[in-house]
């Protein structure tokens, strides 16, 4: 794989990439996504604290309204076993990618896994997109909620 990271542009389509669930059923980012949009985040692992606390704060956005009825969807790299061990602390809808992140611009460099937010309409067009090798970039509440308008 090239080192080159190159992420879903504003107005692209996500990528509607295979997903499993903590109980290992299958589905897409995008049957996950309502008539309001919503926000997808991405990961680095399914230990990362970092990452957890970034998910800890979308569901406090989504709990308080503050998402407009999007949708809060998080997803960790591997399986089911992962997707379980996120699960177990959110009521979030929590899925795993296996090694799909790459598949949305969420490469590796130097073994680093970068992470990743995504805010996309109904129809899957990105709205925001951050993303970063370093978890504490891969967030911003602020992005997330002025693009929800």
């Amino acid at each position: 794989m090239s080192g080159t990271i190159t992420l879903p542009a504003l107005g692209d389509t996500l990528p509607n990439i295979p997903l499993v669930d903590a109980a290992g059923g299958t589905s897409r980012v995008m049957d996950g996504i309502g008539d309001h949009g919503g926000v997808v985040f991405f990961m680095r692992t399914s230990t990362c604290p970092v990452c957890r606390a970034h998910v800890r704060e979308l569901q406090r956005m989504s709990d308080a309204g503050l998402l407009r009825g999007a949708s809060a969807i998080v997803i960790t790299p591997g399986g089911a076993v992962e997707a379980a061990a996120v699960a177990r602390r959110t009521t979030l809808r929590v899925f795993a990618s296996g090694e799909r992140h790459r598949d949305v611009g969420l490469g590796r460099f130097l073994a680093l896994q970068h992470s990743g937010t995504f805010v996309v309409d109904a129809s899957g067009r990105v709205l925001a997109q951050r993303a970063s090798a370093l978890p504490t970039s891969s967030f911003s509440r602020r992005e997330i909620l002025s693009a929800l308008g």
